[in-house]
């Protein structure tokens, strides 16, 4: 069954927490697995617009960028990005600023100049 999320126009974000490094650098080893794993969903040509990896407790080391530049450059037409833990803590202090949701499209705007 050809899944209803892997389809273009669609933009994937998974949540990703290394299971032995909490804080440190996410596994390159674990990173490799799940990319393999995400490949062979992929199989058929059933790919998203875009991917993104969210790494909430950890970094990425050299290795690890370096694997996802050779995932990226393996599938040109979906749109690969990451975001480690210094991303994230740098959202999660930009949204400690604002209170409601008023505030918040406020801050956004006035970070984009609208």
């Amino acid at each position: 069954m050809e899944s209803q999320f892997f389809q273009q126009g669609n933009n994937i974000y998974e949540c990703k927490t290394s299971p032995t490094q909490m804080g440190g650098y996410f596994s390159t080893s674990y990173l490799k697995s799940a990319i393999k794993d995400l490949e062979q969903r992929w199989k058929g040509g059933s790919k998203p617009s875009g991917y993104r990896y969210v790494f909430p407790v950890n970094y990425l080391d050299d290795q690890g960028k370096a694997v996802i530049e050779d995932f990226k450059s393996r599938h040109p037409d979906v749109d690969i990005r990451y975001y480690d833990c210094d991303h994230v803590q740098k959202l999660v202090d930009s949204l400690e600023k604002v209170n409601t949701l008023p505030e918040l499209v406020e801050y956004i705007n006035g970070v984009r100049d609208k």
